[in-house]
């Protein structure tokens, strides 16, 4: 999947913003919907009407069957006031059953605004039905829930729980620890569920949720699976008004996210095209393509010996880490097209959060093209924006070119026992 996933959402923050203003905390189905699509995420045909004859209208261009459903700021569970009807076919099912849904919901729910009726396309036959959810919780911040939807979700209870921001095997793991997985492999001539399709749709949720900390809860029930077509059939999100004033980027995750900020493209001094990023857990194996490969000078560079094994957990460490308290820039190129890593810079921050230890490696195919001193002075930047007093570093003492870089940046360097030298920069 794509490293960064940037979905127009500014005016989607707008709306929410605006619906605050108007005292709602509950955004609407086409509302909700609005933030579904714009994330990617298939959403069924509907139209907000205030009339009979609008919803004429709206069948025709839509196409029967079509389902009713009450729009309204008062009411969350529509089908407990009887707010919604299936499986209309004609345009006099059409003009008898909209007037019964009004004055079925005025009877139940008198107290309620209504603010018109959703007409929407029906699914004609569903194989499956999931639910997909978000929530904030006191201790473990935003969590997301998956598992089998539709009237049945408080019955069978069969759901996992997942921590955002997820990654297509995070994905995966939440829908694996589910019964209702075992279904979508196919049963009684159902058809199998398209699984790679709803790992994006679950990381394309699992992004809409890190981007909007105003996300109190949200929730699409169903998540509908029809002949190998996937819909959002509903979705509910209620606003937590208190967020708006918020000034941390991610106040409602208690794992820092893929930081896109640092995603860039950059040249090296011989006009090749790399791309500078943060390196994912899904960078092991090239990881280990590149360490593997490394001549015995480089790897005595950067670890001050010889690595004879590059073992999983080695690539664990360097891999898989909390950005907020480690950094690692990769430097990423195509090669007959295949992507290959040709450099990293990492920086370590003390638990006081004052100081940072930076190292830098670059393969031995592209040193002595400037790789080296970029990915050096991007660690100062990164050390400087998290706000550390001084960013340093331990360099083997016959390193001539490293410690060439670091002064040429400004570090002053000096010499102790065993061959090392440490650089140190101080930054305030």
């Amino acid at each position: 999947m794509p490293v960064d996933q940037a979905p127009p959402k500014h005016h989607l923050k707008a709306l929410i913003r605006r619906s605050v203003q108007e005292g709602r905390t509950l955004l609407n189905e086409d509302e909700s919907k609005k933030l579904l699509k714009d994330y990617g995420i298939p959403v069924n045909r509907s139209h907000i009407v205030a009339n009979i004859d609008d919803a004429l209208t709206a069948a025709r261009e839509i196409g029967y069957p079509i389902v009713l459903k009450i729009v309204s700021p008062d009411i969350t569970h529509k089908s407990d006031v009887g707010g919604v009807v299936t499986g209309i076919s004609t345009e006099d099912d059409l003009r008898k059953e909209y007037d019964k849904l009004i004055e079925r919901v005025k009877e139940k729910s008198p107290q309620a605004v209504v603010s018109g009726v959703s007409v929407q396309k029906m699914f004609e036959r569903i194989d499956y039905e999931l639910i997909l959810g978000a929530k904030k919780d006191r201790e473990f911040g935003t969590v997301i829930l998956f598992g089998m939807g539709g009237v049945g979700v408080e019955i069978f209870r069969d759901f996992s729980i997942g921590l955002p921001p997820l990654n297509q095997i995070l994905a995966r793991r939440l829908m694996e620890e589910t019964a209702v997985y075992r279904m979508l492999q196919g049963y009684r001539g159902r058809p199998p569920a398209d699984i790679r399709q709803l790992e994006q749709i679950i990381v394309a949720f699992s992004n809409l949720i890190v981007d909007f900390p105003e996300i109190e809860e949200m929730d699409i029930n169903p998540l509908a699976i029809s002949g190998g077509t996937i819909a959002a059939l509903d979705a509910r999100t209620v606003i937590d008004k208190d967020s708006l004033e918020s000034a941390a980027p991610y106040p409602h995750l208690v794992i820092t996210p893929y930081p896109t900020r640092y995603v860039m493209p950059w040249k090296l001094m011989d006009g090749t095209e790399v791309l500078l990023r943060p390196i994912r857990p899904e960078d092991e194996p090239l990881e280990k393509e590149m360490l593997s490969t490394l001549s015995e000078d480089s790897l005595r560079g950067r670890f001050f010996q010889v690595v004879r094994k590059i073992t999983h957990e080695m690539l664990v460490r360097y891999s898989n880490i909390d950005y907020d308290r480690e950094m690692a820039i990769v430097a990423e190129l195509k090669e007959g097209g295949k992507k290959k890593i040709i450099g990293t810079g990492r920086i370590i921050i003390d638990t006081d959060f004052k100081m940072g230890e930076f190292a830098v490696l670059v393969h031995d195919d592209y040193q002595r093209k400037g790789l080296g001193y970029k990915l050096v002075d991007l660690m100062i930047g990164i050390a400087h924006e998290k706000g550390l007093a001084k960013v340093y570093g331990i360099v083997l003492s016959d390193n001539k070119r490293m410690l060439r870089i670091c002064k040429e940046l400004g570090f002053n360097v000096s010499h102790m026992p065993d061959g090392l030298s440490k650089v140190e920069l101080v930054l305030k």
